[in-house]
């Protein structure tokens, strides 16, 4: 690769000018929009990991063409209303087909390492984009938003189901934006420091000018750069209460008690409300035309495990809406109830015993995304989750809170 002069990245070049950061390319893409391009990963024996999504994929992938092909062949050998809907049914396997396709072309792209990050900061956005061969995968945030960037040393830290925290690939960094609300936006994963900390400079010298669009007015932010290795924590920042929301605090002489109320079918359930309506209206149908269509026995003990899936749904979804929860810190414990239809459950920790309390995803998702929970993670055992139903704000404004108390704030 040739490398280009620095030069002075403070001015601002034509649009459609290059320069170099080391292995950085800076393309100005307009007069208000700067892009970082950062190179192809070199993830070396970690590649071996490509293998997993690559066999779910191949895995996913033919059980869901066999599985649409049983119900289209019986639609396209059927008359009326039972051509269309055996049809229909079928092409519902079309989500599971992409998800399988994606898991592979994710395993591809791992092996080969066809990925890598690019940076836009612009029109008073920062953005990261993460490509995964041809597909890119936007996240953003509002300039003013920035607290500090972090280069993160040590690996990517993850945490697995039981809490513990494992780190992958030691020998690369991760490239981070803190912000004032406490959310975390990870720019470029998976590169080495020395390619990392130089780029932060720049993007942190380049943040203030570009708070806003050209010609609007806003205080420009100071944004610091600092190093911390991927199991050192973050620090504590003070998250705000929301302010629409409908969680209650009270003080008590003794601790803290607050009171997180039902949210009702539509707010609480995340959608898996609506989407198991459309799930067992379209079973109600399907059923009745194959009654009326006398099809053989097989197919309503087929029909008996879609009516499951539905009805779990259902289930699912009335659990999250009405569930409601009370959280209590009192004499050097914290407890906490669940009251929802179908069950109670409470259960009680020292807080001593208390490694952190944290937002985490759940495992479960909605629409490909996956709903995050407030945990609490103990120094023996098992995590707990709660409050999947609640917006991200609220779960971080909580886990804030309940940290303090474990401080003895």
């Amino acid at each position: 690769m040739n490398q280009q002069p620095q030069g002075d990245f403070t001015r601002l070049p034509s649009p459609g000018t290059e320069d170099w950061i080391g292995d950085v390319r800076r393309i100005q893409d307009s007069l208000s929009v700067t892009r970082y391009v950062l190179p192809r990963r070199n993830l070396g024996k970690m590649r071996r990991v490509g293998w997993a999504p690559l066999g779910m994929g191949v895995f996913a992938t033919l059980f869901m063409v066999f599985w649409m092909w049983g119900p289209i062949s019986g639609g396209l050998h059927s008359d009326g209303i039972g051509r269309w809907l055996g049809i229909g049914f079928g092409l519902l396997g079309l989500p599971g087909l992409a998800i399988g396709i994606g898991l592979l072309s994710l395993g591809v792209v791992i092996l080969t390492n066809a990925s890598h990050a690019e940076i836009t900061i612009g029109d008073g956005m920062l953005c990261a984009i993460e490509r995964i061969g041809a597909l890119p995968i936007r996240r953003r945030r509002r300039i003013e938003q920035v607290k500090r960037l972090v280069v993160e040393k040590g690996g990517i830290a993850v945490t697995d189901n039981r809490g513990m925290r494992h780190t992958l690939v030691p020998d690369l960094a991760a490239l981070k934006a803190e912000m004032h609300a406490g959310k975390t936006l990870i720019l470029a994963p998976g590169y080495p420091c020395e390619l990392l900390r130089p780029l932060a400079d720049k993007i942190a010298n380049a943040l203030p000018a570009a708070a806003q669009p050209e010609g609007v007015e806003t205080v420009a932010p100071v944004v610091e750069v600092v190093e911390r290795e991927a199991d050192e924590p973050a620090g504590d920042v003070e998250v705000s209460r929301p302010a629409l929301t409908d969680i209650t605090l009270r003080t008590e002489a003794n601790g803290l008690a607050i009171s997180v109320p039902a949210r009702g079918l539509w707010k609480g359930s995340q959608g898996l409300f609506f989407f198991s309506l459309l799930w067992n209206g379209f079973m109600v149908v399907f059923t009745a035309a194959m009654l009326k269509g006398k099809a053989p026995v097989p197919v309503y003990l087929f029909m008996l495990l879609f009516w499951g899936i539905g009805l779990g749904l259902l289930a699912g979804a009335i659990q999250m809406a009405k569930r409601r929860v009370l959280l209590a810190v009192v004499n050097g414990a914290l407890a906490y109830r669940v009251t929802s239809p179908f069950r109670t459950s409470e259960k009680r920790f020292a807080l001593a015993d208390i490694e952190t309390i944290r937002v985490g995803p759940s495992g479960m998702e909605v629409n490909n995304r996956p709903v995050m929970e407030l945990q609490i993670l103990p120094r023996d055992g098992k995590k707990v989750g709660l409050l999947s139903n609640r917006s991200r704000e609220e779960q971080e404004w909580l886990a804030w809170v309940l940290r303090q108390q474990l401080a003895g704030r």
